[in-house]
């Protein structure tokens, strides 16, 4: 197939259109809302991977597009009356069908790749984290843009009837919706169909974990499937006879026998961990995952200025380590004796500048993780953040509201009279009362509070 043939079917075709249509609602819908992928660590145009990640996301949307806009360019014969003339050609089908599949697969292509593009290109003006991971999710989204043209090329061909697109690019829409819910931890559809199945889908649920990508099984599985769907969709565009429409659908069945024992059987086994991106970068006792290794010089300093005053307590840390994943909305952040732990994924913590609120915040709790996933919420709770505010201003010396405790206007009368109740403790009173705060924040027994005032409340 030469070049000019080519463009000429791009002009004549729904192609130029279709792209346009895709451009238009993916660009719209990330610079439109707001959502995970316009907010940092997660956004699209952050890494590369989170690129890939997203554009996959956006196959929701642009799929029903692609395989509606198939159906429509394959009705193209039957509408132009054309059908019984192209049969008597002495050329084969399938080289016509190729001009076709060509035009409009490769146009849908390149406008899938631009919209990955343009994530990725931001991400790496910006300094992005870079990793070939997200390779193999751009790889099966281009299958994807390709399966979706071609199968709906081919039910064009097969239901020439106005009805026919408008009911394929729902039911696709409506598929990939519930694929995706089906698919997703916590959602009410959850398990409506097995975990193996709801991979068949093309898009990707939401991004929550800036540290994980996909399995490779996950990947080869996905291309496999929709691969045999894209050769399956040319089959059926090219066929002229019922045989061989009847056996294009070969192709599919056989990508889903071969697909459904690779794909992962759950979560945990489809989404794993970026060995690139959790591998650990550090300023000497200070260490961050690469992903993060941009932040690593605004936590070097304050994290070595935390360590020298957590050192005058007892089996003091010794080192800050930030997580090499994000904690779920239910979970205790992890706790160790010799390692202080920051969650650079909390914005709490990604939005503060000043080194010195930094190193307050280290320091907190005596240099431990609050005791309560990010839910909170009862008493106990606003106890524990007016004692890490104590705490953190006793280590420093400045007896100012620890910004990153989360601690309410509301309270902030009764954080001051605490406050006063603390220094007006002797110095050692102080000191010990601090190392059995430590104590009851690494085993998180105990009312951290009650034990700074001594029941003076």
């Amino acid at each position: 197939m030469n070049t000019r043939v080519l463009r000429t079917e791009v002009r004549r075709s729904i192609a130029p259109w279709a792209t346009l249509a895709i451009l238009v609602v993916a660009f719209g819908f990330l610079y439109s809302f707001s959502g995970p992928w316009t907010k940092a660590p997660l956004a699209w145009d952050e890494h590369w991977t989170h690129a890939a990640e997203w554009s996959r996301f956006l196959l929701v949307f642009l799929w029903p597009i692609a395989i509606g806009a198939g159906v429509i360019q394959g009705m193209r014969d039957t509408r132009s009356g054309t059908v019984e003339l192209m049969t008597t050609m002495p050329r084969p089908g399938w080289q016509r069908a190729a001009k076709l599949a060509g035009a409009l697969g490769g146009l849908l292509v390149l406008g899938y790749l631009l919209i990955f593009a343009v994530g990725a290109v931001q991400a790496a003006f910006d300094g992005g984290f870079f990793t070939f991971g997200w390779l193999p999710i751009v790889v099966v989204g281009v299958l994807a843009m390709l399966a979706g043209a071609w199968i709906g090329l081919g039910i064009g061909r097969l239901l020439p009837h106005p009805l026919t697109a408008p009911a394929v690019a729902v039911a696709a829409f409506v598929a990939v919706l519930l694929f995706q819910f089906a698919g997703a931890e916590g959602s009410a559809l959850a398990g409506f169909v097995p975990f193996r199945i709801s991979l068949l889908s093309p898009a990707m649920d939401v991004v929550r974990d800036p540290f994980e990508t996909t399995a490779g099984w996950m990947d080869l599985g996905q291309g496999v499937w929709l691969a045999g769907l894209a050769v399956t969709g040319f089959l059926l565009l090219a066929a002229r006879s019922k045989r061989a429409k009847g056996l294009a659908v070969v192709p599919a069945l056989a990508a889903v026998v071969v697909a459904l024992p690779v794909l992962p059987g759950s979560t945990a086994e489809a989404e794993v961990a970026d060995p690139d991106a959790t591998e650990m970068v550090c300023d000497g006792p200070v260490c961050v995952p690469r992903m993060f290794e941009a932040e690593l010089p605004r936590l070097a300093e304050p994290g070595k200025k935390a360590l020298r005053l957590l050192g005058t307590l007892p089996d003091a840390p010794v080192k800050v380590t930030a997580l090499d994943r994000r904690l779920s909305y239910d979970e205790v952040p992890p706790r160790a004796a010799d390692t202080v732990y920051v969650d650079l994924v909390d914005w709490s913590i990604r939005s503060i500048v000043n080194p010195d609120e930094m190193t307050r915040t280290l320091v907190a709790g005596a240099g431990t993780p609050t005791c309560y996933s990010v839910r909170g919420g009862d008493r106990s709770f606003s106890d524990e953040l007016t004692a890490r505010a104590i705490s953190s201003s006793w280590f420093v010396g400045e007896w100012e509201m620890d910004r990153g405790s989360r601690l309410g206007d509301r309270i902030w009368n009764e954080v001051l009279r605490n406050w006063e109740i603390f220094r007006a403790l002797p110095p050692d009173v102080q000191r010990t009362r601090i190392i059995a705060q430590r104590q009851a924040g690494l085993t998180c027994q105990g009312n951290q509070l009650g034990i700074l005032l001594g029941g003076a409340r």
